[in-house]
């Protein structure tokens, strides 16, 4: 069974982003009730964003900001993969300013 994330919808995501940014690379408390395969990881953080920004167009449609989001998903995966935490901090900070753009309601 896939791993479960906190979101539905855009708004939901928005927050989603926030805790990932609050948590990442490796400050994940651990997950009640979850297989072992299921706790917090980087990649498993990362699995969530893009599954956001599918959900997102699945629920607004295609949008520039949805495209522009997933490049920046791809370079802050790449910053903490290669231990630049502090840029992959602002790249999840970019993300988050652009996803506001977008109304949620």
């Amino acid at each position: 069974m896939p791993a479960q994330f906190p979101f539905s919808d855009l708004h939901s995501f928005k927050d989603y982003v926030v805790f990932v940014q609050t948590y990442l690379p490796d400050r994940f408390r651990p997950r009640e009730g979850v297989a072992p395969s299921d706790q917090w990881t980087l990649d498993l953080a990362f699995e969530g964003l893009r599954l956001g920004i599918r959900t997102a167009i699945e629920e607004k449609g295609p949008r520039q900001e949805f495209t522009q989001a997933a490049t920046i998903i791809d370079d802050a995966y790449a910053a903490y993969r290669a231990a630049r935490v502090r840029d992959g901090f602002f790249k999840l900070q970019e993300l988050e300013n652009l996803l506001k753009k977008v109304p949620s309601s």
